[in-house]
């Protein structure tokens, strides 16, 4: 496994579980480790569970529903209740801090494994010119959206800069409570603000409704940020700055923000193939996508969930190693393509972030459905026996 973020400790995890012998090669070690709150659907969820997963141990937020804020007063325009989701998905929908569930993922590989022998994990460590061999009957490539494994087996990236910049950051609950601000926390609601043309605001609780977690996009235009990563700083000031017409609470809340960062976005067209040989890719190595759909870490989960499936305890004796890797890309590549898509289409309507979609207002829109009542296991069965019926 190539790469410790949450897609490769997830992919590591799901084959550890199907008694596979996993090693994880890290080019950090984890000290400098920051972000925010990441959505976790059912369609994430549901393998944090089948894996054992101390969920709790996470801190999740459970919730319950989407609000809709007038940009300027701040007034609630509409919401979404989510409902009896859990009786109809399988999960709570849950919302975690990044550093939380990459902690719990941590202990799953290291400290309680399944019926593999404890992952092995190398830190520090730079796969290419290290002077180090090793062989594997696998090699996962979950180094992230500037994959060095991408290169190695013959793809070229296709992006482009989108329109829009992100700054995330996060606000603790007491600092809300104390700003009469309470209502952000108690909500148990994803929240929007703007969101039909480049300006929007996302917030949403997480760490056990102690932390709020912020993600305010804005025109790239603004102030031309070309640095990549999630280390560039900025100042409250500037978070309130840049969008000034906004309502005094939000503002108000911006001014005292903490760990403000700066997130550069891009637009990926769709790799042509996600395998070579033994090798295969996985997470933002293979379908980088905009965040607007809060689906880019739950379609990594799910490349997870479909490599621990696709290679459980007996597959040898249904097919080998390479077999499982063009049939990982067949369950995968056509699901994770058409989210990507429509992450783009969200990224300034809305209308098109599933929750506030409807396929009824157009043909083709992404559902909550489609999304969350996604069954792989049914998906990967008919594959199977597509596969088998071709040998005869």
């Amino acid at each position: 496994m190539i790469g410790a973020g949450l897609g490769g400790l997830a992919a590591a995890v799901s084959l550890q579980r199907q008694g596979h012998a996993v090693t994880i090669y890290e080019r950090y070690d984890f000290a400098g480790e920051v972000g925010a709150s990441l959505s976790a659907a059912s369609n994430r969820s549901c393998f944090l569970e089948e894996w054992g997963v101390d969920i709790k141990g996470a801190k999740p937020f459970v919730l319950k529903q989407l609000m809709m804020h007038n940009w300027s007063d701040g007034k609630m325009q509409s919401k979404y209740l989510l409902g009896d989701y859990k009786s109809k998905f399988g999960t709570d929908y849950n919302n975690f801090h990044r550093i939380d569930i990459h902690k719990e993922l941590l202990k799953s590989a290291f400290e309680a494994p399944g019926e593999g022998p404890k992952c092995e994990l190398k830190v520090n460590f730079k796969v290419t010119d290290n002077g180090v061999e090793t062989s594997a009957d696998i090699i996962v490539g979950a180094d992230g959206i500037w994959s060095l494994t991408q290169n190695q087996i013959g793809i070229t990236p296709d992006f482009e800069m989108s329109t829009s910049c992100c700054y995330q950051c996060i606000i603790e609950a007491d600092k809300l409570r104390s700003l009469g601000l309470e209502d952000y926390i108690s909500n148990e609601a994803i929240e929007y603000w703007g969101g039909f043309r480049i300006n929007k605001i996302v917030m949403s609780p997480c760490s056990n409704s102690e932390v709020m977690s912020c993600y305010c996009f804005y025109p790239a235009s603004y102030n031309n940020m070309h640095e990549d990563g999630w280390n560039t700083s900025a100042l409250p000031q500037q978070l309130v700055d840049t969008f000034l017409d906004l309502d005094l609470r939000t503002k108000t809340l911006m001014l005292n923000a903490e760990d403000i960062k700066m997130w550069r976005l891009y637009r990926h067209q769709p790799y042509p193939y996600w395998v070579k040989g033994k090798v295969c890719l996985l997470g933002d190595a293979t379908h980088p996508m905009m965040p607007d759909q809060s689906q880019g870490s739950c379609m990594a989960f799910e490349d997870a969930g479909a490599l621990g499936l696709v290679f459980h305890k007996n597959f040898r004796e249904e097919y080998g190693a390479l077999e499982g890797l063009v049939l990982y890309e067949r369950v995968r590549k056509e699901r994770a393509t058409r989210i990507q898509e429509v992450s783009f289409r969200a990224h300034e309507n809305l209308n098109e972030q599933i929750g506030w979609s409807s396929s009824t207002d157009r043909p083709g829109k992404l559902t909550i459905k489609e999304v969350c009542g996604y069954n792989m296991r049914d998906h990967l069965a008919e594959l199977v026996k597509e596969q088998v019926a071709a040998r005869m």
